[in-house]
């Protein structure tokens, strides 16, 4: 409780209220809660005060002199800084009509006086959170974009990461995840292997085996990886994708040789669809190989490499010609 105190007393409100009484009221109320208030008497202070200010929050009357609730909603978003500010009418006048030529400039919320201090906090906390929601929602995908490109990059396998994430996805979609684990899963492939822009250049691309040496060296990516992320909150569902994707479901993987379902599933599902790409691709010791062969091969690891939940679920998706439809897409692709 007290961490969101914290986080509210940080959020900036601008009230615009015409009759002094009820803006000292409403101030008295929010700055009781944890916020800072900014206040106007009109719609034209308010956007002076815009001008120099970014409030998370407008609360604002409709009948005003100066300029009314109506024309300073429509000028706020107007403004690029204003289009994603939340907006709340509160006022008397709660007709029909005045509801939707609000709701049609864009107001986010109308609540209609008189308004008990309870139902006032919560239509400010719950539209905050909304806000607060639809920001980190932009900001992953945003962030998804980036990731991706950097991870291509530097793998220097231009699609890699995105059919290891289709392949991988069709399973979790079997497998009946919800959107959160489907997520994580996601920036697991995306950044499943960014470690390997810590081992040298020359190890990733020898064309023939790997020494013994070298393959100690390869084997320090997963855990590479996972440090270079950690301590990035949106990234925290990633990294024990990161770190285990290399480990096998009889325990002789690496890096920390976890055995069967101490090793966590988005990365049994990910070790599946890692290696079905490795072997569908073109590699600098090898041609790619027929689909059908790495499925076979996929299959005579059941409870050596792969756990055998994840396995039927990869071919239930061959079956259904998901993974045949991802090929046909990616044709061209498998650099």
């Amino acid at each position: 409780m007290a961490e969101v105190k914290t986080k509210e007393r940080m959020q900036t409100l601008l009230v615009v209220e015409d009759d002094p009484a009820m803006l000292i009221a409403l101030r008295d109320i929010l700055e009781n809660a944890g916020y800072v208030i900014l206040t106007a008497e009109n719609g034209q202070q308010a956007l002076n005060l815009l001008t120099t200010s970014k409030p998370e929050l407008i609360l604002s009357d409709i009948a005003m002199p100066v300029m009314d609730g109506f024309d300073l909603l429509e000028a706020v978003r107007q403004r690029p800084s204003g289009a994603t500010i939340p907006f709340i009418f509160l006022t008397a006048r709660g007709t029909r009509e005045d509801i939707f030529t609000g709701k049609s400039l864009g107001v986010d919320d109308y609540i209609t006086k008189p308004v008990t201090s309870k139902e006032l906090l919560s239509a400010v906390r719950a539209r905050l959170q909304r806000a607060d929601e639809f920001a980190m929602m932009a900001q992953l995908l945003a962030a998804k974009d980036s990731l991706r490109v950097l991870a291509n990059a530097i793998e220097n396998k231009r699609y890699h990461v995105e059919r290891v994430n289709d392949y991988a996805q069709v399973i979790a979609a079997k497998l009946g995840w919800d959107d959160k684990h489907r997520d994580a899963l996601e920036f697991g492939a995306i950044l499943h292997d960014i470690g390997q822009v810590r081992i040298p250049e020359v190890i990733l691309l020898k064309a023939g085996p790997l020494t013994e040496e070298e393959l100690t060296e390869m084997r320090k990516h997963p855990e590479e990886g996972a440090r270079m992320i950690d301590g990035i909150p949106y990234l925290a569902p990633a990294i024990p994708i990161v770190l285990h994707h290399h480990e096998r479901w009889d325990g002789t993987g690496y890096p920390h040789r976890l055995k069967g379902e101490d090793i966590p599933i988005e990365a049994r599902v990910l070790a599946v669809a890692d290696t079905f790409d490795a072997m569908t691709s073109d590699r600098t010791y090898r041609n790619a190989l027929d689909p059908s062969i790495a499925r076979d091969e996929i299959i005579s690891q059941t409870n050596h490499q792969f756990d055998p939940r994840m396995v039927e679920a990869f071919l239930n998706c061959w079956h259904r010609g998901e993974y045949h439809e991802l090929i046909l897409m990616n044709i061209g692709k498998n650099s």
